[in-house]
């Protein structure tokens, strides 16, 4: 729940796939290879459950709702329930490999052929499973059509005893109610709380549960609203009310909830702007039809919507939460600023909340909430701050202050039952207002920016400090001084043994195809169902690079992988850094990450025959995949858990140039 829905998340998952695929093809070529369906039958019986553990294992252990937990546990889930399934994956490799030289006469078509078979695959794999079974299919139904297809080729290998097994999943896949029985099972291991409904989309999983009268969101396990709670859906007027022009034209960017938008839908335009079409069926369940009419609802994600859309606005609500990925630390960054103050009227007001304290703020979340002012207070001449456990924030261009009759007139006009004058001025605090204004204007630390995302960092660590001891460690991470980016450089120097610059060349391949996705996550924001395309289009990527070595002359030494792999980190960094047209990016980045994976496959075949030239061995192949996927294992891990952190994207693909180019020139 910490780490829900981050990129370092990814970094993890896809560390410990690349790590156990490369275990599992280095162990897996002492096996015979009439063993090539157990892995298989052994995945399909262990992945419906792995996956259903992932699931309910906080519950299983005893957390409540929406509790937060460690990243120890996190770790565990890993390592325990997904690194055997990528274990069987490089097992399958390993003695797929061995099974296709013996029936193959041409030697390197034997090494070439299955890695191309398997990235075929991986293509398909990434299409059907990021575009079409996610769109008609739920999650439940797409594991068991997955655990189907884990037993066609244990038919096939091993006869007709094992096609019953497969009717039994089909029926499975076909009739059974996992809805149902998620709610079943929800509602037992959380008593005392009723599952309304659960609803899944490619932007995550909503769960809506009841009691004492009230329903509870959560989006992906986070709690994003509980209702009716009349007196927190009043609060939202507060910004309003202290704004300093009329309020004609009002807009919600994020996921809001049905109280506060019912209360901002008594303005006289509200637009509610969210990626996600879905959400709006949602509200619909909570708010009647005759307050839904005034209500413009726009599926886009909002910073996309605020660069298209001609319209200026008086305020801009934004219910984006702490920016605990790269997607949302989109909205409080520089860049993002100078968008809303070209969509804002002259006396328009910007909004927002973000987790602080009412009365202390250690170091980590004043530094957090510092950064965010500081950010926002370089394009907004006016502020106002809010103390609290959430610290409400208001930024305009004109003055902003608490103006008692004018309020007075205005509350007259919204009819609200619990918000009145006498509650707004004991909610405004002068002394403590002064005092946490005073303490973030003092504690300059730079400003948040696309490239450098620093308050996703500070957010994350905000949270860890709370609940998780690698809080300690991500400390170091920040606080790593600049220098230390130069004590990866002379690596390919150092190290020039062919078995290292395959693990090397996996690493920095690796690392890009993980740049391509936060470039796509800077500029669109939530695309998740993007992964599975681009890591799809990377392994192709290597099909295609292994294909095109049987047709050129392999050299002695690896370096046209690295040359490649410098002018791709290059041309990335372009990207990122001008301001490119978005149907450009949207189609370069994707061909960065497949060009990466082609210079994979080559490398994959180049050094296959030079070890099986030098040492002689028939399995040589196994033994360059599992060195390939270990290097992109460390890549991911270094990559998310220690360069991004400490240095920024930029400074990051910069090292990777540096690196390829010394690759390149000392080979």
């Amino acid at each position: 729940m910490i780490f829900h829905g981050n990129e370092l998340t990814y970094g993890l998952v896809i560390s410990f796939w690349l790590f156990g695929a490369g275990i599992g093809s280095f162990w897996g070529r002492k096996f015979s290879e009439e063993k090539l369906y157990l892995p298989f039958l052994i995945l399909a019986l262990y992945f419906p459950v792995s996956i259903y553990l992932l699931r309910f294992l906080p519950g299983l252990l005893g957390y409540k709702v929406g509790e937060v937990f460690t990243f120890s546990l996190l770790l565990a889930e890993t390592a325990f329930l997904l690194f055997p399934i990528y274990l069987n994956f490089g097992i399958i490799f390993a003695l797929g490999q061995k099974k296709f030289s013996n029936l193959s006469e041409n030697v390197l078509k034997g090494i070439t052929r299955p890695y191309i078979f398997d990235s075929v695959g991986d293509l398909i794999g990434g299409i059907f499973f990021s575009y079409i079974f996610v769109s008609f299919l739920s999650p439940a139904k797409n594991l068991f059509l997955v655990s189907t297809l884990f037993l066609l080729p244990v038919a096939i290998l091993k006869g007709k005893k094992f096609i019953p097994l497969i009717l039994i999943f089909l029926v499975i896949f076909l009739f059974s109610d996992f809805t149902n029985s998620m709610k079943k099972t929800y509602e037992k291991l959380y008593s005392g709380f009723k599952v309304e409904y659960i609803t899944e989309t490619k932007y995550g999983r909503y769960m809506e549960i009841r009691k004492d009268n009230l329903n509870s969101l959560f989006s992906n396990g986070i709690l994003s609203y509980t209702y009716p709670d009349k007196t927190t859906s009043e609060y939202i007027h507060l910004p309003l009310l202290l704004s300093p022009g009329k309020e004609k034209e009002i807009l919600y960017l994020g996921l809001a909830g049905p109280g506060e938008i019912k209360e901002l839908s008594k303005y006289e335009n509200f637009t509610v702007v969210h990626p996600d079409a879905d959400f709006q069926k949602i509200l619909e369940k909570h708010i009647d039809n005759k307050t839904l009419k005034n209500i413009n609802f726009i599926a886009s994600d909002p910073r996309l919507f605020l660069k298209k859309t001609n319209k200026k606005f008086d305020a801009i609500f934004l219910g984006i939460g702490d920016p605990l990925s790269i997607s949302s630390n989109r909205f409080y960054t520089l860049e993002f600023c100078k968008l809303l103050s070209e969509k804002l009227n002259d006396e328009g007001i910007v909004t927002f909340s973000i987790s602080s304290g009412e009365n202390y703020l250690n170091e980590t979340t004043l530094d957090y909430n510092s950064l965010i002012f500081w950010t926002y207070r370089f394009k907004f001449s006016h502020y106002f701050v809010i103390p609290g456990y959430n610290s409400r924030y208001i930024f305009s261009n004109a003055p902003i202050a608490y103006e008692e009759k004018r309020i007075k007139e205005e509350l007259k006009n919204l009819n609200l039952q619990y918000l009145d004058e006498y509650i707004i001025r004991s909610s405004l605090p002068t002394f403590r207002i002064k005092e946490f204004e005073k303490r973030l204007s003092d504690n300059f630390i730079g400003f948040n920016t696309d490239k450098k995302p620093r308050a996703f960092l500070l957010s994350l660590l905000h949270y860890l400090e709370k609940y998780s001891r690698a809080a300690g460690f991500m400390k170091l991470v920040f606080k790593a001084p600049f220098s230390l980016i130069f004590l990866f450089l002379p690596i390919p120097i150092i190290f020039r043994k062919t078995r290292f610059r395959v693990s090397l060349i996996g690493a920095i391949a690796i690392a890009i195809s993980y740049s391509c996705i936060l470039s796509l996550q800077i500029i669109y924001g939530n695309v998740y169902h993007l992964v599975g395309l681009i890591t799809g289009l990377f392994m192709f990527g290597v099909g295609i690079g292994t294909f095109l070595s049987e047709k050129i002359k392999l050299q002695e030494k690896l370096k046209i992988p690295f040359i490649m792999l410098a002018i791709l980190s290059f041309f990335l960094y372009l990207i990122i850094e001008m301001e490119s047209p978005i149907f450009f990016v949207f189609l370069f980045i994707p061909f960065i990450s497949f060009s990466c994976g082609t210079a994979i496959g080559w490398t994959y075949t180049n050094a296959g025959t030079i070890l099986k030239d030098k040492e002689g061995k028939d399995d040589t192949a196994p033994r360059v995949y599992a060195l390939d996927l270990i290097g992109g294992g460390i890549g991911a891990l270094l990559f998310s858990f220690l360069l991004l952190p400490a240095f920024g994207i930029i400074p990051t693909i910069l090292l990777l140039v540096g690196i390829c180019l010394l690759g390149y020139l000392f080979a």
